[in-house]
């Protein structure tokens, strides 16, 4: 038994089980490693943008991180595992009765998650069996949770678009809209601090954007008054704005600034 192995492959699994478990249904943010992966992979495709002609691809932003991340999970996931199954070199074998090697152990463990169960490779002991078990479910929870988690990001990118044509129509500067705009802008920064990848979601048109939506509302609001204070409130729930509410209003609009150009793609 390879012991390092074993610790290796455990601290890998429960590290981005935890991960992926708090992103998906803690409600609160994203995970640190998954949200280190999503920022990684948006700032390769915004190098990408940059040399397309007029943001050609803008509309895949979000697909592309979301796929990126997906594979991140599942490589972590089987990695973990594969360490596991390879802590005891005698613990896979093929049919044959042969020991399995390490690409053979790999194909195993995909099959495992997967729950497909077509490998050439079996469980040498009753106690792999079970570890083998263990691995199919683990790979049916976290594609029930990463399916799960896809449609509730892209309500909150359809939430976050509506909410963007809303402020096109409403002015957000007309005190007589704050009963229509309030509970709207509410909902909308509850949803994405519940899933900030959807932030990563660029459309086409730049000025359809919902950072940037959010940040024009923010100017139009802007000011020392209890109504400006309440929208300023409001916006504090977005993910990752880290500034207090009743902080200097031109202080709170330059952090409302950087915040909307972390997502946000110059397709010009």
């Amino acid at each position: 038994m390879n012991w390092i192995l074993l610790v290796a492959g455990i601290i890998i699994l429960a590290t981005v089980a935890l991960d992926i478990a708090y992103t998906t249904v803690s409600a609160n943010r994203s995970g640190p490693i998954t949200h280190k992966i999503a920022t990684s992979l948006w700032r390769c495709f915004t190098l990408i943008a940059r040399f397309s002609r007029r943001g050609i691809g803008l509309r895949f932003a979000g697909p592309f991180v979301m796929s990126g991340l997906a594979l991140c999970w599942i490589a972590m996931t089987s990695i973990g595992w594969l360490l596991i199954f390879r802590s005891d070199p005698d613990g896979l074998v093929m049919k044959s009765g042969e020991p399995a090697n390490w690409l053979q152990s790999y194909a195993f463990i995909g099959s495992a998650l997967s729950t497909v169960g077509s490998s050439n490779v079996q469980a040498a002991t009753a106690i792999w069996d079970n570890l083998a078990m263990l691995a199919a479910v683990n790979g049916m929870i976290v594609l029930t949770l990463s399916v799960t988690f896809v449609l509730n990001v892209t309500q909150t990118v359809a939430a976050g678009r509506s909410f963007s044509a809303l402020i096109g129509v409403r002015d957000p500067a007309d005190a007589a809209n704050d009963d229509l705009l309030m509970p709207a802008l509410a909902n909308i920064c509850t949803k994405l601090n519940a899933t900030p990848l959807a932030l990563y979601y660029t459309p086409l048109h730049h000025e359809r954007s919902v950072p940037l939506s959010l940040k024009w509302l923010a100017e139009r609001v802007s000011g020392d008054t209890p109504r400006a204070r309440n929208y300023r409130q409001l916006l504090r729930e977005l993910p990752y704005l880290d500034i207090d509410a009743e902080a200097d209003p031109d202080q709170f609009l330059t952090v409302m600034d950087e915040w909307a150009s972390r997502y946000t793609i110059d397709s010009r």
